[in-house]
């Protein structure tokens, strides 16, 4: 069933955007206030901080989310939104909350990769029944029986490829922080509220915790805020295709605007195939842990990649102007970006065989 959708006025991005930023502030404040606070909660964060195996709470999700949860029923229960929105709000509240607590009891007690992975997809699955379904690709090709199939993959694929970067401070929130921008704008420039009114808030939510979440972090998101980010992101992307929004672009801009993502955990799932250990075992082989490694540092690193992402974000822009340009635009585009990311792993192997003879030389 289609969601409802309605026009959303300037004003009331603004007051989303505002609202979420300041409540994701105060609340990841106070988180950062408990754990440096009363006994019982000093000690509650500190075996937390023993699991992940740094000396930094590891609950901010907890405040991404909840004050992006908040402010849609604030504004709901305001009248400020359409009540028309309840079914697709109650589906992102449920989904997202689900997926929020797969985070934290794995932030607590390490779940195995595989039963994550399984109750990954029940919540996808949850949300393909709710509505949110890739059911064609254009206006041409009906995916009948493999529309589960891509929805999950999409809803999976994506909720891990922010999990897997969330590897040094402020990367995983700053990449989705930029996704929603560019998501945002894209989705306002063709006429889509409900989807770009979610990806502004999301964008206040994670600017408000990002402010402690940069190097050296006072807080991080955890698999409390890591998987339930991802998880929003390919929900925003797939609600236009609900409303029927069929154009390729629907389909492109969020594969190019999340690339980085995409790409890295693609690499490493292939990786670790080829290396003969399960595709669910953790490496330290991800793009930002190799820039780490060669000396680039958490910020050099950090930038480097948002520089990346950036490129991304700006050259999803370009089919947006000019659909017509999307047959010419997208075998030139991908053959291009497959090239430069070949390019860039072998410049990276390059640069860490170097390291490492310099380092046997001493």
């Amino acid at each position: 069933m289609p969601f409802a959708s309605h026009s959303i006025s300037g004003p009331v991005y603004l007051i989303g955007y505002a609202l979420a930023f300041s409540l994701s502030l105060f609340l990841t404040l106070m988180l950062i206030q408990l754990s440096e606070g009363a006994l019982f909660f000093r000690n509650f964060f500190k075996r937390a901080e023993a699991l992940t195996g740094k000396d930094v709470n590891p609950f901010g999700g907890i405040a991404v989310i909840f004050s992006f949860v908040s402010v849609l029923w604030i504004l709901y229960g305001l009248n400020i939104l359409e009540k028309d929105n309840l079914i697709l709000f109650l589906a992102i509240s449920t989904g997202v909350s689900m997926m929020m607590m797969l985070g934290l009891l794995d932030d607590i007690f390490h779940l195995p990769p595989k039963f994550k992975f399984a109750i990954q997809t029940g919540i996808a699955f949850v949300m393909y029944a709710s509505g949110f379904q890739i059911e064609r690709i254009g206006d041409l090709i009906e995916l009948n029986h493999f529309s589960v199939l891509l929805t999950l993959l999409w809803i999976v694929g994506i909720t891990n490829a922010i999990n897997l970067i969330d590897g040094i401070d402020g990367l995983a929130s700053g990449a989705v922080f930029l996704a929603c921008l560019t998501l945002a704008f894209v989705y306002l420039l063709r006429e889509i509220p409900e989807a770009s009114f979610l990806a502004v808030t999301l964008g206040g939510s994670i600017l408000g915790f990002s402010w402690f979440n940069f190097p050296p972090a006072k807080i991080i998101l955890g698999d409390t805020g890591s998987l339930p980010l991802g998880f929003l992101v390919s929900l925003i992307t797939l609600l236009p295709l609900n409303q029927g929004y069929t154009d390729e672009i629907y389909y492109l801009i969020p594969i190019i605007t999340l690339l980085l993502p995409i790409m890295d955990t693609s690499f490493a799932f292939f990786r670790r195939i080829f290396k003969g250990v399960s595709p669910f075992a953790k490496d330290a082989e991800h793009f930002h842990h190799r820039l780490v490694k060669l000396g680039f540092g958490p910020t050099k690193a950090i930038l480097v990649l948002f520089g990346i992402c950036i490129f991304f974000d700006l050259t999803a822009l370009v089919p947006v102007y000019n659909i017509n340009l999307i047959p010419q635009f997208v075998p030139k585009y991908f053959l291009f970006c497959g090239i430069a990311v070949l390019g860039l792993v072998l410049l990276l192997r390059q640069m860490e065989l170097k390291r490492s003879k310099g380092l046997s030389k001493k």
